[in-house]
């Protein structure tokens, strides 16, 4: 039955235009649906599957803890109309973390250079002469760098098992190197709160441009 309603679904995509988009994305109640619907419209809209835990601001904005499979709100934005379509919480709570990155890309730079450069930072952090979040904006190439490096709280999964696993074995307020070395990725982190266990929703997220 569960792979009927699914083959009855992807048929009506073929069988409306984007008139129809706004139906097409009430009938939305699941997560596959959802990866459909982004298939489907992939040339007309942006959008992506995201996981808010209870920690996040949108978990709030979005009232989330009193939402349910298959709500949709839509807001107006400078980039343009966003819709939240919640397909659904997870049975039980996940893990997340939380912590500050700065990344280092080795197809940019070579490894010495960003040996040299995060001993610098790691010694100036230590030390009292630098703030995390100071050193971020300026080196790290990761798109968290305007806001200091933070990441929020993250689910696990987000990451490799080898990151989280070296996050899980530092204590709060500890700064360290860690490497990936296959994706060219080289990163400093600092802990900055203990591991949680939080509610989280899975939310289809839809940007429309004006």
């Amino acid at each position: 039955m569960k792979f009927r309603y699914l083959f009855i679904f992807l048929i009506s995509f073929s069988s409306f235009s984007q008139s129809n988009y706004e139906k097409m994305l009430d009938r939305i109640k699941s997560k596959t649906q959802a990866e459909l619907f982004l298939k489907r419209y992939k040339s007309e809209l942006k959008g992506e599957i995201i996981n808010i835990n209870s920690e996040d601001r949108l978990y709030t904005a979005l009232n989330l803890s009193e939402a349910k499979q298959g709500d949709k709100k839509t807001e107006d934005s400078a980039s343009g109309k966003i819709t939240f379509k919640v397909l659904g919480k997870l049975k039980e709570k996940s893990t997340s973390y939380k912590v500050s990155i700065m990344e280092f890309d080795s197809k940019k730079m070579s490894i010495s250079e960003i040996n040299s450069l995060r001993s610098f930072i790691l010694k100036g952090i230590k030390n009292g002469e630098h703030k995390f979040e100071n050193l971020a904006r300026v080196y790290s190439s990761h798109p968290t760098a305007k806001t200091g490096g933070g990441l929020g709280w993250t689910n696990e999964g987000t990451f490799s098992k080898r990151f989280e696993k070296a996050i899980a074995d530092k204590r709060v307020g500890q700064v360290f190197s860690f490497d990936e070395h296959r994706e060219n990725k080289h990163y400093v982190i600092v802990k900055t709160e203990d591991n949680k266990a939080l509610e989280s929703v899975n939310v289809l997220k839809i940007i429309r441009s004006k």
